[in-house]
């Protein structure tokens, strides 16, 4: 198997230029710089003294270059005794201390590019919380890298508005991608509702007043149905952290189409309500509306004779056509199963009570009679004596 042929750069000219720059043309070119040496030079400190491979050389992409540059070595900082040079024009503490210098240049680095950890745009990715945390500002880790750098750069322009309707509609809509609409002094309870099945002490809601004052409605453009609870929850996070602490809040989505129109009415049930299911008469306030109220009322059912709607009538079991059967006997005469006694002497009682009754009858009638005949005699003597 043939190994795939690496393609040929020219090492570029680097010396004299600074460390940062000289890194960047070499990348460009294909190379890689991994490895710098420090030499003590009144150069410019980073400044570029030596490069290899050297310049106009062909090297394979992907190698290796060194590059040589310019520091003030520790030794500066000692006594002049340490400074000299031995015969052979060595210095072993110079020596010894560039090794330190080495193991301590990439803190020597950030200490000197410290500045850029304060800029949004030139900080590294990961340090973008840390730095949106100095004023108080949240950022969303699925936010592109450009937003999250934009925001932090506008965040102390931004604490300016929290807490007003401008900051709270502001957040919201950058943490959901919505705006709402806000409404204050608003509340959609007036302390106390009927539930959906209208059970009390089940449903029934028992609400305390609010100060219309402090409240507010966040009322927003999509439906419930549309949304993840984890996007409510976050639109509740993001109302409790930018609303005031002394205001109350009543979250409300876009709501669907409605197939029927609410009546402002007090009903209960599904079909039935105060006033026998029956909406309330509307107020008439034109000579139309009074003409819609007489034919609604000549529309109403009529009673019938008996006083009985025709609605109940009905309802009512239809009336017997054929005649009842020649001595068929009472039901309320009807022996019951264990009663038997009590029900024949029941009738005993009853056929003798009526006999008590016809004897009375007819002695009160005989007594009239006679008293009627005895009158009549009377009469007739008292005449004759005339």
């Amino acid at each position: 198997m043939i190994a795939q042929q690496r393609a040929l750069v020219r090492m570029p000219e680097v010396v004299g230029m600074p460390l940062p720059k000289a890194k960047a043309i070499l990348e460009r070119a294909g190379l890689v710089v991994r490895d710098t040496v420090f030499e003590e030079s009144y150069e410019e400190r980073n400044t570029v003294l030596k490069q290899k491979p050297a310049r106009g050389q062909m090297v394979y992409a992907g190698e290796t270059a060194l590059l040589t540059i310019s520091r003030e070595s520790y030794v500066k900082w000692l006594p002049s005794l340490f400074q000299r040079n031995d015969i052979n024009g060595q210095n072993f503490i110079r020596d010894f201390l560039w090794i330190i210098q080495h193991l301590f240049a990439t803190v020597e680095e950030q200490l000197d590019s410290v500045h850029r950890f304060v800029d949004s745009y030139e900080c590294p990715e990961e340090f973008l919380p840390w730095l949106a945390s100095w004023s108080a500002m949240v950022i969303d880790q699925a936010w592109p890298v450009e937003k999250k750098r934009r925001l932090i750069r506008k965040s102390v322009e931004l604490y300016r508005v929290r807490g007003s309707i401008k900051g709270l509609r502001l957040f919201i809509s950058l943490f959901t991608g919505h705006e709402p609409v806000i409404h204050e002094n608003v509340w959609p309870f007036r302390g106390w509702r009927m539930g959906v099945t209208s059970e009390i002490s089940i449903d029934t809601v028992i609400l305390p007043t609010v100060n219309l004052a402090h409240v507010f409605v966040v009322e927003m453009p999509i439906a419930y149905n549309n949304v993840s609870m984890e996007e409510v929850a976050r639109i509740h996070d993001v109302i409790q952290r930018e609303k005031p602490a002394n205001t109350e809040y009543y979250l409300r989505f876009a709501a669907e189409e409605q197939t029927s129109v609410l009546r402002q009415f007090f009903s209960i049930g599904t079909q039935s309500g105060i006033g026998v299911g029956e909406a309330p008469a509307e107020a008439i306030t034109s000579e139309e509306d009074l003409q819609k109220a007489l034919e609604a009322s000549r529309r109403q059912p009529t009673k019938s004779s008996k006083g009985v709607d025709e609605a109940e009538e009905s309802l009512l079991p239809p009336a017997r056509k054929r005649p009842p059967l020649p001595k068929a006997p009472r039901a309320d005469l009807a022996p019951i199963e264990g009663q038997e006694r009590t029900r024949a002497d029941s009738s005993v009682m009853q056929a003798a009570t009526q006999a008590i009754k016809t004897a009375d009858t007819g002695t009160k009638t005989m007594m009239g009679d006679k008293k009627s005949l005895d009158e009549k005699k009377l009469d007739d003597d008292k005449g004759a004596k005339k």
